[in-house]
């Protein structure tokens, strides 16, 4: 977003000061969530049209007058780690397929680790800014 999206609330010559951005930033959030609170319960409200209850898992594709709506339904399966892990080699291989494994980075123990060490870890890693995060409080 540039400076001209607040161009309405400040004079053409004058630059909106922080307090200014900040104000509109936080209008901004507020008709956000909004919006994505109506959508949502939109969404619910055509998931439930189209739901299927002897397949909770699958798509549903329905048309309407003008429109074609899918609806994708799924479920969420969690792993025990620690159990699997102490299990793992009783698991007949059948079994052992339905886990992959994933490498993540412990950033603690990435900060420990010496030039030397690092730099070998460092083959293997790829890093990459992230998104700002903007806290906002009243004062």
């Amino acid at each position: 977003m540039t400076i001209h999206a607040l161009s309405s609330f400040a004079p053409a010559s004058a630059e909106p000061s922080l307090d200014d951005i900040v104000h509109q930033r936080i209008l901004a959030k507020r008709e956000e969530d909004a919006a994505v609170e109506r959508r949502r319960a939109l969404d619910m409200l055509i998931a439930e049209r189209l739901a299927d209850p002897t397949k909770p898992e699958g798509s549903v594709t329905r048309k309407t007058g003008e429109f074609k709506v899918s609806v994708s339904f799924g479920v969420t399966r969690k792993v025990d780690t620690p159990a699997v892990q102490a299990a793992w080699e009783a698991l007949p291989a059948e079994v052992k397929e339905v886990f992959k494994w994933k490498a993540e980075v412990v950033t603690a123990e990435l900060r420990k680790l010496e030039a030397s060490d690092l730099a070998r870890a460092g083959k293997f890693i790829t890093t990459t800014p992230s998104t700002p995060s903007i806290k906002i409080e009243a004062v």
